[in-house]
């Protein structure tokens, strides 16, 4: 079953994501790869809906210019959010993911394959994902490219006669960051997404208005393709102090402006904002803290009640029209010179995000009113080279 459970904190609309990956101050041209590993916890809890679970990725560095990156995540999701609630029973389910990939890096070229696996009781999921990375002019322009596809199998628990449908995603991005000073970056980024096959939640029913004012359940029902396109536009500027004193006490500072700009064929249209600031407190202390606004008109064929006539029918709330805050902030703990038997470049993360989403024209069945929910986002990650 396909579910929000994203943990960290994205710039989001309409179930696309786009992650917020930033040095600190002035960008890094590609380097060779090393030998490291990330371990990470996350828990997302909001709207009845509770996922949490561990990750792991360890990369391994072949030939200095070769590395081999292998990973496994677990999801434990227990739900009984508003659409389980009014049209099914909580459940439990967990969700296991594996990641395998490699990159090479040619001269100024970077070029990386990955294959992710998904599997939960009722849905699976392979993708396939190749990416290229060029660094120009002196290593201050960097070109990237990455296509990816997506072969998926939707089923339903309970239901053997429901089978499994298919439903594939292809993912076009393209990207552009140019270094303007040694502290100032720019950057643009497309993606465009192609969907087909069983687009909707196979367990969500939609509200129909029956003759004589009554209302009927009746199951979803999407077009079979939507294209999406997103545009972000990000910059960048890294405030470093002028007196050494101050750069060797860890005095550095940064600021991220990020805006998104979101369409598909559902006839959504979205835009976020965001401003992340980062500050070294000490010179093994980063803090950052952020604050996103996400806003999005509903689909097309979306109704809180809709016609019996209508052919499209989505009671989906995240294809309804809706406004979400995001604030929050992280602390990273990076000690200079750390080296302990081999391992060196320790750091330890904790970051927390708090969320409100309101709901414009989607209503909770159980109260009649206006829905809208709070959701508390934690990650802790612990990383080291060897």
């Amino acid at each position: 079953m396909r579910l929000p459970v994203t943990v960290t904190t994205p710039i989001r609309a309409a179930g696309c994501v786009v992650w917020l990956v930033w040095a600190l101050g002035t960008a890094e041209a590609l380097e060779p790869p090393r030998d490291d590993t990330s371990i990470g916890y996350n828990l997302y809890s909001g709207g009845g809906l509770t996922v949490q679970g561990p990750a792991i990725i360890v990369k391994k560095a072949l030939l200095k210019r070769m590395s081999v990156e292998v990973g496994t995540r677990v999801d434990l999701i227990s739900s009984a959010s508003v659409d389980v609630v009014t049209q099914a029973s909580a459940y439990r389910e967990r969700r296991t993911e594996y990641t395998l990939g490699t990159q090479v890096l040619h001269d100024d070229i970077l070029t990386g394959i990955n294959y992710t696996q998904s599997r939960e009781s009722d849905y699976t999921s392979n993708t396939l994902s190749i990416g290229m990375a060029h660094d120009l002019f002196d290593k201050n322009t960097t070109m990237s490219l990455r296509v990816s596809h997506s072969w998926d199998k939707v089923g339903k628990n309970g239901d053997p006669s429901f089978g499994w449908k298919d439903f594939d995603r292809t993912i076009y991005a393209a990207g552009v960051t140019q270094s303007v000073t040694p502290r100032w970056l720019l950057q643009v980024n497309y993606e465009g997404t192609a969907d087909s096959g069983f687009i909707n939640n196979p367990y969500r029913s939609a509200l129909t208005q029956q003759t004589g004012g009554l209302t009927s359940l009746v199951p979803e029902n999407y077009p079979e393709a939507r294209t999406g396109h997103a545009w972000v536009l990000r910059t960048g500027y890294g405030f470093v102090p002028d007196s050494v004193d101050e750069v060797s006490a860890g005095k550095r500072s940064s600021l991220q402006l990020d805006y998104r700009y979101y369409q598909d064929t559902f006839d959504i249209h979205a835009q976020t904002s965001r401003v992340t600031f980062q500050r070294y407190v000490a010179s093994d202390w980063l803090l950052g803290s952020f604050y996103q606004y996400h806003r999005q008109s509903d689909a097309s064929f979306y109704g809180d009640h809709l016609p019996s006539t209508q052919l499209f029918k989505a009671r989906d709330k995240e294809l309804s029209q809706f406004s979400d805050h995001w604030i929050g902030g992280s602390l990273k703990y990076k000690p200079q010179g750390f080296n302990w038997h081999g391992l060196e470049n320790l750091y330890v993360q904790f970051g927390y995000s708090f969320a409100m989403y309101d709901y414009d024209n989607f209503t909770d069945p159980r109260t009649g009113e206006l829905y809208s929910l709070r959701a508390h986002v934690l990650h802790t990650s612990l990383g080291f080279t060897y």
